[in-house]
């Protein structure tokens, strides 16, 4: 991709190990390097700009796999979420198949409450994040701030409604 394309909001695609992947370019760390969202993942990576091309029209049009998602009845204790709640979730996550109930949908983004049911007991996240003090468990679904800048997803990936007219 010539330099000038390479610019945040930008959709292309990436290789990596022999696979190609849809990406939107987040932002350019330097010359050599940009961190791209995986708008079928969800998830962010930094890549070889030499890595990036341009994305064929048919897969341009496609919608987005991912879906933007707020953990059910749970905020912050502070606003923003601090780095020892984003550890402890990712901690929680792992490389764990996790069972989501849904609570609902509501503008865009779905508010679930996730389960680790592979030990004996079933571990919910919401009681954990609030049991070391990370979370207040609210009863609301209300993204808190900072949602978009923690979840790229609400960045780039618009509900099914509105995407087919994108």
């Amino acid at each position: 991709m010539p330099e000038s394309s390479v610019q945040p909001g930008q959709l292309c695609c990436v290789t990596v190990s022999k696979w190609w992947y849809r990406v939107i370019i987040h932002r350019v760390i330097n010359d050599q390097e940009v961190e791209v969202f995986y708008p079928d993942y969800g998830n962010l990576e930094i890549v070889r700009k030499s890595w990036l091309r341009f994305l064929k029209w048919c897969y341009l049009k496609l919608p987005a796999q991912a879906i933007p998602c707020s953990l059910a009845w749970v905020k912050p204790v502070e606003g923003m979420w601090s780095n020892a709640a984003t550890l402890l979730f990712k901690k929680l996550c792992g490389s764990k198949l996790l069972v989501g109930i849904v609570d609902e949908y509501v503008n865009g983004i779905l508010h679930l409450f996730l389960c680790d049911t592979s030990t004996e007991e079933d571990i919910y996240f919401h009681s954990v994040l609030r049991d070391g003090g990370c979370a207040e468990v609210c009863g609301e679904n209300i993204p808190s701030q900072g949602f978009r800048e923690l979840n790229p997803s609400a960045l780039y990936v618009q509900p099914s409604g509105k995407q087919e007219n994108a």
